[in-house]
């Protein structure tokens, strides 16, 4: 059964409410009771069904940096958060995000707060989530809002600057990949027709060409067949996400690769503890809610054995060092932090830094591997026609 419960926070000195699932009124006090809150009511609601177009823990049917940016507007000029999705709802904007603020709207009215809801209609980020619930105490919404759309900025900034670097040499391996395949399918047998009546040895380069184009030429239909399906897996596997998962896997063997996503990863970790920190998280629960954030099976650790050590009374600068997630400057700025106590400022610039160095590779690499790779193809298209003249200079050398 769904209860929702109002507690008294003695540590925050602050009343709020939860929606919890417990099998009883009865589990949903001793729940909170064990955690040291005053529980002040209890009652029972009905769950909304969640919409059937969803998928758990997709936000494919939202743009949530967009939906952030409108209810932040519609907030500031004077709404209340009820008020704002009816307003996003009434919207003509497609009918996934009408049912996505329909759904948090019904379950608004059914007792939950808006960070209950929105983890029940599961298409938001943990981040926002945690943000949203952390300005509950404090009535902060906005604020939450907009500190959220600063993170949702940094992380599409990384995400462009990776795919726009990624373009020039997408474009440029699949035009010698199509040059390749028209020299081998329509030039090369026609040239075999005159290598037939040459007299004289023709190279083995020459041969093996020419094997492989009359191969090719042999079963047109079933290398077409081939590279329809090859180019029909490679678009569903970057939609489902697999294509991602197995570049990141072959990344991680590769040292420098390794450290530079550690780089990305970092500065969305710091930058999401900024976040929750300004809140009002404690340090050690905001790293509890990062946990969701895929930071990778290392550093997914790392940061559980930073939450222990932290839990255990060690420093900042001590437990993130032990854990893995420091180098020398960060170290020393979370040191800082210690000393002045102006973490989220902290956590702000160590976020910067991560981001700065892993823009600054994107472009380091974007000017290296673009002119190897169109010289790799120059050597490959070169390569086939030089092949395919070969016999054509010996013939002309034979008749001098």
């Amino acid at each position: 059964m769904q209860f929702l419960v109002r507690v008294f926070d003695a540590q925050q000195a602050a009343v709020r409410q939860e929606a919890v699932e417990a099998e009883s009124r009865g589990a949903a006090v001793d729940r909170f009771q064990d955690g040291g809150f005053t529980v002040l009511s209890v009652d029972a609601v009905a769950k909304p069904k969640p919409a059937p177009w969803r998928r758990a823990g997709s936000d494919a049917a939202l743009d949530v940096g967009w939906w952030c940016q409108e209810l932040r507007t519609l907030l500031l000029a004077g709404m209340t958060v009820v008020e704002a999705l009816d307003t996003l709802n009434a919207q003509a904007l497609g009918k996934a995000r009408a049912q996505v603020n329909a759904s948090l709207v019904n379950y608004l009215r059914a007792g939950y707060a808006l960070s209950a809801a929105m983890q029940a209609v599961g298409c938001f980020p943990t981040v926002l989530i945690a943000g949203v619930k952390a300005s509950e105490r404090t009535s902060s919404l906005s604020d939450a809002l907009d500190e959220y759309l600063k993170y949702h900025q940094m992380l599409e900034r990384l995400r462009k600057n990776v795919v726009s670097a990624a373009i020039y040499p997408g474009l440029v391996i699949s035009l010698g990949g199509a040059i390749t395949l028209f020299l081998l399918l329509f030039v090369i047998p026609r040239f075999s027709r005159m290598y037939a009546d040459l007299r004289g040895q023709v190279s083995w380069t020459t041969q093996a060409l020419v094997a492989v184009s009359h191969t090719l030429n042999r079963h047109g239909q079933l290398v077409a067949m081939v590279l329809a399906l090859a180019a029909v897996g490679l678009v569903m596997a970057w939609r489902r996400g697999a294509l991602t998962r197995v570049a990141g896997a072959l990344a991680e063997r590769i040292a420098p690769l390794q450290r530079q996503i550690d780089e990305f990863r970092l500065a969305k970790l710091y930058h999401s503890l900024a976040l929750m920190f300004r809140g009002g998280f404690a340090l050690d629960d905001a790293l509890g809610q990062c946990a969701a954030l895929g930071m990778g099976e290392r550093l997914s650790q790392g940061v559980q054995s930073a939450q222990r050590g932290l839990a255990q009374g060690q420093r900042v600068s001590s437990a993130f060092a032990a854990a893995g997630l420091t180098d020398a400057v960060t170290q020393r700025l979370l040191s800082v932090g210690e000393r002045t106590g102006n973490f989220d400022r902290v956590l702000q610039t160590i976020a910067e830094r991560h981001a700065g160095n892993f823009n600054t590779f994107v472009e380091r690499a974007t000017r290296i591997v673009e002119p190897v790779l169109l010289l790799l193809v120059a050597l490959v298209v070169g390569g086939i026609v030089v092949m395919m003249y070969m016999p054509v200079f010996d013939m002309a050398s034979s008749v001098r």
